[in-house]
C-alpha cells in the first residue's frame, strides 16, 4: 500500500472525498444522535426518584375511608407492615429503604397534606435537608414540630415559630423547606418526624375503621437498590406486596414522557443502524461511480507491475480512509446536536400515587411535575459502536469494490482510450 498515493488520491478528488464522507458522517450522526437523545430521556425518566436518591418506590393501594374526616391514607397508600418492610430489605440488591408515613387531614376550615419522615435517612424525603430555606430541619428525636412547604406556608399565612393542629394535636412550625427539591414525588404540605406521623396515622378512627394498622407501619417506602439488580428488585418488591402493590421504577416514567421517547427508545437503534447502512450504501455508490474515472489509473498501475492484491489493499486503504473521515465528522456533528439538545428542557409529569391529592376538592387533584434540561450526552460506547459499523461496513464494500477494481486489465482499459 503507498501511503503517498492515497492521500494524493485524496486530494486531487476533493469533490468525491467530500461527498464520500458526508455520506458517512451523516450517517454516524444519527445513530449517536438518537442514542444521546434516548440517553437524555432515559435520565430524565430517572430526575423523580433520583431527587430523592431512590430507584424503587412500593405502595400497596388501599381501601376508601368510611368517611374523609380527620386522618386518612390517600387510596394509593394502605400499611405495609414490619415484617414486609424486613423481607424487603433482605431482597438481594435492596441497599437501603426509606421508611414514611403520607397521609391527608380534612379538618373543617381546611385540608392538608402531611408526610411523616425519619430525618437520619439517607433515601427518600429526607433528603428535602437540601431544600431548607429557613429555620432548621428535623432531627431525630423531635417530637410535636413540623417542617412545612414554602408555598404551603405563603399560601396560609405560617411562619416560624406559629403552631398548626393536626387531628387534635399542635405542632410548631421550625422551618421551611421548597419541596421541588425532592422531585415532587411523595410532597406534602407539612412533614413530620416518622414517630409523630406514625402515631397521628394509628390512632386515627378513619383509618383504623378500613386498615389493619399497627404502630409500626409505613405506607411508602423509598428503596435504593444495586443498578444492575434495580429490576429483580421491583419484581420481588411486587411479589412480597401482593396484587395490590403499586411499585415505581424509573421505567414507570416512560408512559408520561410521551409518544416520541417511546418510539426513539424503543426504535432508535434499529433506525440509526437503518441511517448507517443507508449512509454506507450512499459511500459504496460514491465511490463506485468514481471507479469508472479511475480505470486508466488502475491499468496503469497493472502494466508498471502493481498485482491484483497490491490494487486491492489500495482501494481498501482509500475507502476506509474516507469511512474513517466521515466518522470523525459524524461525531463531530453528534456532539455539535447534542450540545443543542442541552439547551432544551422537558417535564416530566409524576404519577398521581407519587403525590396523590384529593380529586374532590375545589380545583381537583394537582399535578406535580419536574421539569428539567434534557441532558443529551454521547454515549462513549455507542459512539465507538459507530465507528466500528461504519468501519466494518465501509471495509464489506471496498473488498467487493477492491476485487471488482483489480480485475480491470491494463489492454482493455487502453483500447478503450
Amino acid at each position: 500500500m503507498n501511503i503517498s498515493y492515497l492521500f494524493a488520491e485524496l486530494r486531487r478528488r476533493p469533490g468525491r472525498t467530500l461527498i464520500a464522507a458526508l455520506n458517512v458522517a451523516l450517517g454516524v450522526a444519527l445513530f449517536v444522535s438518537l442514542q444521546a437523545y434516548a440517553t437524555g430521556y432515559r435520565e430524565a425518566a430517572r430526575a423523580p426518584l433520583a431527587e430523592i436518591g431512590a430507584d424503587v418506590i412500593a405502595q400497596r393501594q388501599g381501601a376508601v375511608p368510611d368517611a374523609f374526616e380527620g386522618i386518612v391514607f390517600p387510596h394509593p397508600t394502605a400499611p405495609i407492615h414490619r415484617a414486609e418492610i424486613e423481607s424487603i430489605n433482605s431482597v438481594p440488591g435492596v441497599e437501603a429503604i426509606g421508611e414514611a408515613v403520607l397521609f391527608w387531614d380534612f379538618e373543617s376550615d381546611r385540608f392538608l397534606v402531611g408526610l411523616g419522615l425519619d430525618p437520619a435517612q439517607t433515601v427518600g424525603p429526607g433528603r428535602l435537608r437540601a431544600g431548607l430555606r429557613a429555620g432548621r430541619f428535623l432531627e431525630t428525636g423531635d417530637s410535636g414540630v413540623a417542617v412545612a412547604d414554602t408555598t404551603y406556608a405563603e399560601q396560609s399565612h405560617l411562619t416560624l415559630g406559629d403552631s398548626v393542629s393536626i387531628a387534635g394535636q399542635s405542632f410548631s412550625i421550625i422551618g421551611l423547606v421548597d419541596t421541588s427539591q425532592a422531585g415532587q414525588v411523595a410532597s406534602a404540605n407539612l412533614y413530620l418526624t416518622l414517630p409523630d406521623a406514625r402515631a397521628q396515622a394509628y390512632a386515627a378512627p378513619n383509618v383504623r375503621s378500613v386498615f389493619g394498622i399497627r404502630a409500626d407501619d409505613a405506607n411508602v417506602l423509598f428503596i435504593r437498590a444495586d443498578s444492575p439488580q434495580a429490576t429483580a428488585v421491583a419484581e420481588q418488591v411486587q411479589s412480597i406486596l401482593g396484587q395490590q402493590a403499586i411499585v415505581t421504577t424509573p421505567r414507570s416514567f416512560d408512559q408520561v414522557l410521551g409518544a416520541t421517547f417511546s418510539v426513539i427508545d424503543r426504535f432508535g437503534f434499529l433506525v440509526g443502524i437503518a441511517g448507517l447502512l443507508i449512509a454506507m450504501a450512499g459511500l459504496l455508490r460514491t465511490t463506485a461511480a468514481g471507479l469508472w474515472e479511475r480505470r486508466r489509473d488502475v491499468g496503469l498501475m497493472r502494466a508498471v507491475g502493481w498485482r491484483r492484491r497490491d490494487v486491492s489493499r489500495q482501494l481498501l486503504a482509500e475507502m476506509l480512509a474516507l469511512t474513517g473521515i466521515g466518522a470523525v465528522l459524524g461525531l463531530a456533528i453528534a456532539g455539535l446536536v447534542t450540545f443543542g439538545l442541552g439547551f432544551s428542557r422537558v417535564t416530566v409529569p409524576v404519577p398521581w400515587e407519587l403525590s396523590p391529592t384529593p380529586h374532590f376538592l375545589p380545583g381537583g387533584a394537582v399535578n406535580m411535575a419536574v421539569t428539567i434540561p434534557l441532558g443529551a450526552r454521547i454515549d462513549p460506547g455507542a459512539a465507538l459502536l459507530a465507528i466500528v459499523l461504519a468501519l466494518l461496513a465501509g471495509g464489506l464494500a471496498s473488498l467487493w469494490l477492491a476485487r471488482r477494481a483489480a480485475g480491470i486489465k491494463p489492454a482493455e482499459v487502453w483500447r478503450n482510450e
